[in-house]
């Protein structure tokens, strides 16, 4: 167990340059290769099992899609009747419109849809393609994730560390984690957790 870690504040997106994600033609783990800056935001995906690619000046999204609309009441005039959805992926969707129940006159009404990128709940994706993400870990709480080596390294160090000094920064990916990875009562089985993607990691090299 590691004495002190120092929380320098980094965002989640500072391990996005490099991420590990599932290959949606043929399921095997491929590479992302990633700038975060908004400004210079793009990246591109390789598959070395099938050779399938993405770059995101193609505008390629695979990932979940909110799905939002309101109008008013076409029988009784109510403000607003309204859809608020999310399809897990954009094939999902088989129209731009959407039958909707008013809260006051219970009269069916169709709704216009607006769509957008989403997350999933637990946010374990890729946040270029929305592609799943290779290294992830199932426990009894939730699902332990990371995109890369270098992220899992640096998520192994705060969840050992007896000492951990948080930053100010609001949007710190270690502040943000769920209560759960960073409880003591819970550390061992997080640990075992991160051991399995080490495993899963050596074996891939080997």
């Amino acid at each position: 167990m590691t004495d002190r870690y120092v929380d320098k504040g980094y965002r989640l997106l500072h391990w996005a340059t490099s991420i590990e994600a599932l290959c949606p033609k043929c399921g095997e783990t491929g590479l992302i290769k990633g700038n975060p800056k908004w400004k210079e935001w793009s990246a591109t995906f390789h598959c070395p099992c099938c050779f399938h690619s993405l770059k995101t000046t193609d505008n390629i999204w695979l990932g979940p899609v909110r799905a939002t609309g309101s109008r008013p009441c076409c029988s009784c005039g109510h403000k607003w009747v309204t859809i608020d959805t999310t399809f897990s992926n954009i094939s999902q969707i088989k129209s731009m419109t959407a039958a909707t129940q008013c809260a006051i006159c219970k009269s069916p009404n169709q709704v216009s849809l607006e769509f957008s990128r989403t997350e999933t709940e637990d946010h374990g994706m890729d946040p270029y393609f929305g592609l799943k993400l290779a290294l992830t870990q199932q426990t009894r709480h939730g699902i332990i994730w990371v995109y890369d080596a270098e992220h899992l390294a640096q998520l192994k160090a705060y969840v050992t560390a007896k000492l951990r000094e948080s930053s100010d920064e609001k949007w710190s990916y270690f502040n943000r984690l769920p209560t759960w990875i960073k409880s003591a009562k819970t550390r061992q089985e997080v640990l075992k957790a991160v051991a399995k993607l080490e495993q899963r990691l050596k074996n891939k090299r080997a």
